[in-house]
């Protein structure tokens, strides 16, 4: 149970890291019955500078990144939690349920939406112009091509150093919190008598 829970906390923290990235801000909700039209611009966000935006996340790729950071997110929650149990043969079940069910919550669709007001607040709409017009230079489309790797590797690297220090860390603890870290089990094999 507990290696569940550190899946869990696992994909709640790789969703956390996936979502302060550069590009987007991942924001899980319901969808809604009457989705926003992917053409209106919110109400106080001037037309010329929410088609900017617009252009500026299709040329980046940033308007698909949300589904691409779920599928993402979600593979790595099944492999913890298919890792961390692997005899529970109901652990395939619960998680393909929570990817159908967590999908149901999630409109990748409506993240645009989101993310517009949020492109607005930070760049001007010279700030857009001049992004366009980086990333639609050579060294600009280079850039978006290897983003992604740079970002995986990132990612894998800090998930890599993240396991080490929470082992560490575990190791560290043992000893005055047994009953958190799963070494009182080594402490008492089955059938001795704990001490009181």
């Amino acid at each position: 149970m507990r290696a569940l829970f550190v899946a869990c906390a696992l994909l709640a923290g790789a969703l956390v890291v996936l979502a302060h990235s550069p590009s987007v801000r991942v924001i899980a909700q319901e969808k809604s019955s009457r989705p926003k039209a992917a053409t209106q611009a919110p109400a106080d966000i001037d037309p010329q500078k929410d088609a900017r935006i617009r252009e500026l996340m299709d040329v980046t790729g940033a308007k698909n990144m949300g589904q691409q950071l779920i599928e993402a997110g979600m593979e790595q929650f099944r492999s913890s939690v298919l890792d961390s149990q692997p005899d529970n043969p109901r652990a395939k079940q619960f998680v393909d349920a929570f990817v159908v069910r967590f999908q149901k919550h999630f409109d990748a669709d409506s993240l645009n939406e989101r993310v517009i007001p949020i492109y607005d607040k930070y760049l001007t709409a010279e700030d857009l112009q001049g992004l366009l017009d980086y990333y639609r230079s050579p060294l600009g489309q280079r850039m978006l091509k290897v983003l992604p790797e740079v970002t995986r590797e990132s990612q894998e690297a800090g998930f890599a150093l993240g396991k080490k220090a929470a082992q560490e860390t575990m190791d560290e603890l043992k000893t005055d919190f047994p009953e958190f870290t799963g070494k009182e089990e080594d402490k008492h094999p089955a059938g001795d008598a704990k001490p009181n």
